[in-house]
């Protein structure tokens, strides 16, 4: 694997350098496999500048990954699209005197490597929890599933086992937490001597 090329923060925000890029998922550095496994790219533009003494890049990204809904745990086509400003510093002195607001990014002694802010902003871009916009898609997907009966069996055989099935208990692990906790605080008889 070729090392990653970095660039001179100072030059690239003194010569107000702009990329159009395309970059495989996959070449993100440290991004999370999970979300690279579908393959795809991200296509970003970098435009940067000076802001307040600081060099700063404005960052935009689109791009569409495959994730897993949190909800039906089916694979799921999430379009992400950002704008941000960044502040790019070379210290967590200088990440510490920058304006308040702003986003920074660390490019120790002042190198960059592009894609490694690429997958930065990616990263912030991605909703906390991924989960298809209305229930009604998850169901919509999870139905055919349902449908087939599991293999060897045909399809009136898994019809009567599945209503001839025993109504199953939930399980209440804490049930009986309120009745510990209340018997924990009443005081001991005979109490301390």
């Amino acid at each position: 694997m070729a090392a990653p090329k970095l660039r001179d923060v100072r030059k690239l925000a003194d010569s107000r350098a702009v990329f159009d890029l395309d970059v495989t998922l996959a070449a993100l550095p440290d991004f999370p496999a999970e979300y690279a496994a579908g393959g795809g790219s991200v296509k970003a533009q970098l435009a940067f500048g000076r802001e307040q003494g600081f060099a700063m890049a404005h960052v935009q990204l689109q791009a569409q990954l495959t994730v897993t809904c949190q909800r039906c745990l089916g694979a799921m086509p999430l379009p992400v699209q950002a704008s941000s400003p960044v502040l790019i510093v070379e210290s967590e002195q200088e990440a510490e005197r920058a304006p308040a607001g702003w986003e920074t990014f660390l490019a120790p002694e002042g190198r960059l490597q592009l894609e490694a802010l690429i997958g930065e902003e990616l990263l912030l871009a991605l909703p906390i929890v991924a989960a298809h916009e209305q229930s009604s898609q998850c169901e919509s997907l999870a139905a055919p599933e349902r449908s087939h009966p599991p293999a060897g069996e045909a399809p009136n055989e898994a019809r009567a086992t599945t209503s001839e099935a025993p109504a199953q208990q939930s399980v209440r692990p804490f049930a009986d937490l309120r009745a510990l906790l209340e018997q924990a605080a009443k005081p001991r008889n005979g109490g301390p001597r």
